[in-house]
């Protein structure tokens, strides 16, 4: 079958997040808002916008109704605001607000609304905060004055508040607003940000699950903390025991007999400075891994030595891009360049990080050297595969789709037993929609590794892509969390689905958990991002009787 190109892709989480509270665009319009202005003849003379406002000449009709009149005031107030007059407009909506009769709710909302528009003007932020206050007092589901106090709500830094506004207004107006939608997004990632940058320092420091550890240590081509332990060995050293821990995945006792290793001064304590300062970055504490990442680093240059040193920079230069700090990471990759340019491992993380920042040209060089260095390291042939996809979608072209597809077909070839290959291949089909294929692709996967959590969350969403079948994506997200209980991808993806079926508290609590699961400030922030975004939609679709459509697909 030939590739589809197409920009619509399958649901990721952070993609169904972006979806989360899209409501039915006849609910916001049903009715609609009807205003009523009473046009009587009213004499007005209009000198030009450069001379005072006083030019702006009402010439009274003793004929005229209270109504008339606040209808003759907004009118007047419109033509000073569109001259630039904004403390004139005041004066003239001031006066309208006045004449106009108690039980015309409708137009006095909208005197107040426009009194907010002309303070905005002249950075009233307060007094845009009040008016529009009143207006919504009147009309609950008044968008232009629930936006405008929105944008004083940013002024004043009241950031959830503003939230809250700008949320009502993109449910209501269907997420057809693009200035409240970008307003919402800002507001989001600032409150997340800030959040993250309070908490992060001070969760818990634990490692991720033996799954990830061992997908994260599998990504560089041999194992490097392996020893031979000899048949007749009388007793187990500490670092034979790390090895015997590490055969059985119990990663959680890896830290503490590293330790026990490095204060004997023991045979292998460069390898468990490295080891240790590995399991510390896999916890994101970052000070004590940088610490035992420097003991490897400052050895002295030998054979042996030379093997862990540039492990131990790649693994600090990783690092060192996690804080932001990207000429010291790439400093450090060249500082293992000089050590070997031979070390397939160097290409291949380097890569990364370059498709991480968007340097995808750079990224497929990289990717194409650490394979010709080692043609059976399998991960830079899969990073290689899904670089040349997202080319290919950047540029829609057909032909570089159909390279990406060719690399990892011949990588499920090569290495039939790779699970990861099976199923990035069956992602990268599903974003071309050929979703039969993809489904086959990623139970391939399954049935080779069934203790991969993130294959069942992808089939989930394919699912639901496909199928439209909440029930069986849920299941199988559920069935992810089952497998490992610390897998952050799946809490996040779960929760945007509760959301959508209005399982608010649940969906709290499952953003809440994925926080104190995910590795990096930046990941606690977007994370953080979503759980503020879900409050949010939790309280305005109660508030103002907004249900969620079905999920679109």
């Amino acid at each position: 079958m030939a590739s589809n190109i197409t920009q619509e892709k399958s649901l990721t989480s952070k993609e169904i997040a972006l979806y989360v509270g899209i409501p039915i665009a006849s609910l916001c319009i049903a009715g609609g808002i009807y205003y009523y202005y009473t046009k009587k003849s009213v004499k007005l003379e209009q000198f030009p916008d450069n001379q005072n406002a006083s030019e702006y000449i009402l010439v009274p009709n003793e004929n005229e109704s209270s109504t008339e009149i606040a209808a003759s005031e907004k009118s007047k107030g419109n033509k000073y605001f569109k001259a630039g007059r904004y403390e004139q407009a005041i004066e003239c909506y001031t006066k309208a607000l006045k004449h106009c009769p108690e039980d015309n709710l409708i137009d006095i909302s909208t005197f107040y609304q426009n009194r907010a528009a002309a303070h905005e003007q002249l950075k009233h932020w307060s007094d845009v905060v009040a008016d529009c206050s009143q207006a919504i007092q009147l009309n609950p589901k008044y968008t232009k004055a629930l936006g405008r106090r929105a944008r004083a709500y940013e002024a004043l830094d009241e950031k959830r508040n503003c939230l809250e506004d700008v949320t009502a207004v993109c449910l209501l107006e269907g997420f057809q607003n693009q200035q409240c939608m970008l307003l919402a997004d800002r507001i989001l990632k600032s409150i997340g940000k800030e959040l993250a940058a309070k908490h992060f320092e001070s969760r818990p420091r634990v490692l991720p699950s033996s799954f990830f550890v061992k997908s994260y240590l599998d990504s560089f081509n041999s194992d490097i903390f392996y020893v031979e332990i000899p048949e007749d060995i009388q007793e187990f050293t500490s670092y034979h025991k790390i090895i015997e821990a590490m055969k059985k995945k119990e990663y959680t006792k890896i830290v503490e007999k590293c330790t026990e290793e490095i204060e004997k001064d023991g045979k292998y304590k460069n390898r468990a400075y490295l080891l240790r300062g590995t399991m510390y970055t896999l916890m994101c504490n970052i000070p004590n891994a940088l610490a035992d990442l420097n003991k490897v680093i400052e050895l002295e240059e030998n054979e042996t030595n030379n093997e862990l040193k540039i492990n131990a920079l790649i693994k600090r230069g990783s690092l060192k891009m996690q804080e932001a700090k990207d000429s010291e990471c790439y400093d450090d990759f060249d500082l293992a360049l000089k050590i070997s340019n031979k070390n397939a491992n160097i290409f291949h993380h380097r890569g990364q990080l370059y498709f991480l920042t968007e340097r995808l040209d750079e990224a497929k060089k990289e990717f194409e050297t650490a394979i010709s260095l080692d043609p059976k390291f399998v991960a830079p042939r899969l990073q290689l595969g899904y670089c040349v996809c997202k080319l290919a979608m950047q540029a829609m072209s057909m032909s570089m789709m159909n390279e990406a597809n060719k690399i990892l077909e011949e990588t499920t070839k090569l290495f039939p037993q790779c699970a990861e290959a099976w199923s990035l291949y069956g992602q990268l089909l599903q974003d071309q929609q050929r979703l039969d294929e993809a489904l086959e692709k990623l139970e391939k996967a399954i049935s080779i590794a069934p203790d991969n959590p993130t294959t069942y969350i992808y089939k989930g969403l394919l699912m639901l892509q496909w199928k439209q079948d909440v029930d069986e994506a849920n299941r199988l997200i559920r069935k992810a969390i089952e497998i490992d209980d610390k897998c952050d991808f799946a809490y996040e993806t779960l929760a945007t689905l509760e959301v959508q079926k209005g399982n608010n508290e649940e969906a709290v609590r499952l953003f809440e958990r994925a926080i104190t699961l995910v590795r990096s400030e930046s990941e606690m922030a977007n994370t953080f991002s979503l759980l503020e975004a879900a409050k949010a939609q939790a309280k305005v679709t109660k508030e103002y009787g907004v249900t969620l459509p079905p999920m679109p697909m």
